[in-house]
């Protein structure tokens, strides 16, 4: 029986989740880019295309080759020696360039001599251009040496029969062989034809074709510049890497934007974390949290709060009697008020000392020259305030300086205090002139501001310095600074 029921009190707790279980219209599964930054920087193994090599059409696989041999001259009449008969020396000379593995060309000479139809001996200069087809190189798309290279040829040139003085026209036609010996260096082997007008030995018809001479030589081709062939690389692999390091470049990108916005807000909530603890007189129990000089790295003189944050210590603790600094001392209402409240309740007879923010004991001779200082209106009470202007202008680099205004302007009223209020220019930039006017209109601004934050305007005293040169940067000497006195 106690089985049977927490079974069915098992099947219910499982219909009841089922049935709290809410449709989402929302896709659970997002895509995240997963990069091997590893993979993606290790340099790329060159991969050939098959078949494709790169051509050089200046400086490369250009030749030289010398051979000499033997050669039969069959004219129109043939006459009736044979071809043995028929055979006299030979030699050749030829400057060329391959354009590709398969493709060349090349001028050639031939000469020496030639028996005609009646078995004269006769001399012949020749000189032709040829096209040079290379069957074996595709084999170079392969590897970066071949030892063979089988070629015919075809080509057009001119012959000059130095006895009788006729210079036809003719072509020229063969199959040369080589074969490597070195790099520079290969050992030829050329059966070639050439075919001319009937009249070049001088018997026989003129403009018809019917001379013909045979010629086999060796020898030797010496290749100049460069030798050898790029291999044509596939570049996919590298297009899709570029691809992936783009993409891996954007996501980057989006991640520093995210991190630098970040960083920016944190940068501004410390910024102002510390300037309410500058106000609030606790900057020096935390200032090991700001040690970063990110935090105020502009250049500016640096408000210091520490006079101001004396006085709202003063004004806080009600516990002091306002009579162990100023024994003696004739007070008035103003002192009397600020005295009342000097003394934190956790130290009874000891003041803050204005400049450092810290409590110093009122025997201190320092400490009370100084508040003695402040309660005659001779010295300002803590720092100056500054408050910076764009160049040029009397617009503020920054409105959000303008709350330091609202609290100046309260302390200042409710303790009846006087302010000075105190403009300067840059002396590096604008005119004597400009800058004596630039500084006034900064003062008055400035004054202008307390007066709507319900200053009198009695309390309020305004001074023009003109351009000044006592800051560094520069644009730290745009500014206007307020000063707090008793009066």
């Amino acid at each position: 029986m106690t089985k049977n029921i927490i079974f069915i009190f098992a099947v219910l707790c499982s219909l009841q989740a089922q049935a709290n279980v809410q449709p989402s219209d929302r896709d659970t599964v997002h895509s995240v880019p997963l990069y091997n930054k590893t993979e993606l920087l290790q340099p790329i193994q060159p991969v050939y295309l098959d078949g494709v090599v790169m051509p050089i059409f200046r400086s490369g696989n250009w030749f030289v080759s010398m051979a000499g041999g033997a050669t039969a001259f069959l004219g129109t009449p043939l006459g009736c020696e044979d071809l043995f008969g028929r055979l006299k020396p030979s030699y050749s000379f030829a400057v060329g360039k391959w354009f590709s593995p398969t493709v060349g060309a090349r001028i050639n000479y031939n000469g020496l001599q030639f028996k005609d139809g009646t078995l004269s001996t006769q001399e012949y200069h020749y000189v032709h251009a040829d096209l040079l087809w290379n069957v074996l190189g595709r084999s170079y798309t392969r590897q970066e040496q071949v030892r063979w290279t089988l070629a015919p040829f075809a080509g057009v040139g001119l012959i000059h029969n130095a006895d009788n003085g006729h210079n036809p026209f003719a072509i020229s036609y063969g199959v040369q062989g080589q074969y490597r010996i070195s790099k520079r260096v290969s050992a030829l082997v050329e059966l070639s034809g050439m075919t001319t007008f009937q009249d070049f030995d001088g018997y026989g018809k003129p403009n018809r074709f019917g001379d013909h001479m045979l010629s086999f030589t060796a020898g030797f081709s010496f290749n100049i510049g460069k030798v050898g062939w790029k291999r044509a690389i596939d570049v996919s692999p590298y297009i899709r890497r570029d691809e992936w390091l783009v993409d891996y470049v954007n996501v980057l990108s989006e991640e520093n934007r995210r991190y630098a916005g970040r960083h920016d807000k944190d940068r501004r909530a410390l910024v102002e974390l510390k300037k309410i603890l500058e106000v609030e007189g606790l900057l020096d129990t935390y200032a090991h949290l700001f040690d970063d000089d990110s935090l105020n790295n502009d250049g500016y003189p640096v408000n210091n709060y520490s006079g101001l944050n004396s006085l709202r210590a003063r004004l806080k603790n009600r516990r002091w009697d306002g009579k162990s600094v100023f024994d003696g001392q004739p007070s008035n209402g103003n002192t009397q008020a600020l005295a009342a409240q000097d003394i934190p309740k956790s130290v009874q007879d000891s003041v803050p000392d204005s400049g450092k923010g810290k409590y110093v004991n009122p025997a201190d001779s320092t400490s009370t020259e100084y508040i003695a200082l402040m309660q005659s209106g001779n010295e300002c009470i803590g720092s100056p305030i500054y408050f910076f202007f764009e160049l040029g202008t009397a617009r503020l680099t920054d409105v959000s300086q303008l709350i330091n205004l609202d609290e100046l302007a309260r302390v200042a009223k409710k303790y009846g205090l006087s302010v000075a209020v105190i403009g300067a220019a840059d002396s590096a930039t604008g005119t004597a002139d400009i800058n004596d006017t630039l500084s006034a209109l900064r003062a008055d601004y400035i004054a202008t501001e307390l007066n709507k934050r319900g200053l009198p305007t009695e309390n309020i005293t305004k001074n023009a310095m003109g351009g000044i040169s006592d800051y560094s940067p520069e644009k730290a000497n745009r500014h206007t600074k307020i000063m707090l006195y008793f009066k």
